[in-house]
């Protein structure tokens, strides 16, 4: 009786869902802007892996849970020499290699040239009765527009598929059709576009995911309610101030929209103690407050961990977010600094 409780519920709260956001929502995009933006693939020296979880309104039955990994490369950059860090500048190159590794230039900061990135991403999440699964393939192309300066253009390109979560589904008769079909999922193209500009200090960047507007049905015969992919915008900016040889702190914003849901504003904090651990918080407008910290350790790898404090009625029900990020820098031998991993 309880299930089926819930389940009414979320059959009553089904317009609702219908105006909200398609896409899965993370905390902890500051850690991995490559959910919001294809063209961050290549910002960094290195293969960059990331892994996910989020677990959201923890203590509501059928409440969504999403994961993720993703990974992207640049191919073809030249300016290793270029460190991000706004503190005392240090030696790009450490270990054993410090001394054998020379850059191709004299000055390789002044003979900055264009270059590519690839990645690819890959996202799950369930919310009560639906399913969600997405894989893209990501592409971006670098160019400088001065020494410091860079101006990148993205592209995503894969597919979604949409599925029905039986085992959260209740039937009124054991006949009903669904109980036992496979053929209850659909699977969509996924097209997303984006633009970056960014230096070692700041980013600037707007994307729109689900560029198609494809419709698609749960029903063999045509259904009285048009449904469809919606586009979602995203326009996300912030900016690196060092305090102290020690402390820097990055403020920056997220601005995400998908008609006809209002527009969404997070205003971000991140605080920085020798490059090594932060924390810092958001206030998601009128939804929820978050918490974050991390650590890096040596340029190897990176956790990081938030937890949202629910502000709106589903505090009455929910016992906040959760969401963990673990971030893998792979074939990073020579500890060569990147501009993301202070964003």
């Amino acid at each position: 009786m309880r299930k089926n409780s819930y389940f009414l519920l979320f059959l009553l709260c089904l317009p609702l869902l219908g105006l909200a956001q398609q896409i899965p929502h993370y905390s902890q995009y500051m850690l991995n802007p490559l959910l919001l933006n294809p063209a961050v693939s290549g910002t960094d020296n290195y293969l960059d892996v990331r892994a996910g979880y989020r677990n959201q309104w923890t203590g509501l039955e059928g409440a969504p849970t999403s994961y993720y990994l993703s990974a992207h490369m640049p191919l073809s950059r030249m300016d290793y020499l270029s460190p991000p860090t706004t503190f005392k500048p240090q030696n790009a190159v450490k270990g054993k290699f410090k001394n054998q590794w020379r850059p191709d230039y004299r000055n390789n900061a002044q003979k900055t040239r264009p270059h590519h990135g690839v990645g690819i991403l890959m996202q799950a999440d369930k919310a009560a009765g639906l399913k969600r699964t997405e894989v893209q393939l990501l592409y971006a192309y670098h160019q400088p527009l001065t020494p410091h300066l860079k101006l990148a253009a993205g592209v995503a390109a894969g597919f979604t598929q949409f599925g029905l979560n039986r085992e959260m589904l209740s039937f009124g008769t054991g006949g009903d059709p669904v109980m036992n079909a496979d053929e209850y999922n659909r699977l969509l193209p996924s097209i997303g576009v984006g633009a970056l500009l960014y230096s070692s200090r700041f980013y600037l960047g707007a994307s729109v995911a689900q560029i198609l507007p494809t419709p698609f049905s749960f029903r063999e015969t045509r259904s009285t309610v048009s449904a469809k992919q919606q586009r979602h915008f995203f326009g996300h900016a912030g900016y690196r101030i060092a305090l102290s040889s020690y402390l820097s702190v990055t403020p920056s914003v997220v601005v995400k929209y998908a008609a006809p849901s209002p527009v969404s504003v997070d205003l971000n904090t991140k605080v920085f103690w020798r490059d090594q651990f932060w924390v810092g918080g958001s206030y998601r407008l009128q939804d929820a407050a978050v918490l974050t910290a991390g650590f890096q350790y040596k340029h190897k790898f990176h956790l990081g961990y938030a937890y949202d404090l629910t502000t709106s009625g589903l505090s009455q029900v929910s016992y906040g977010s959760h969401e963990l990020v673990l971030g893998l820098m792979l074939r990073n031998r020579r500890s060569i600094y990147s501009p993301s991993q202070y964003w």
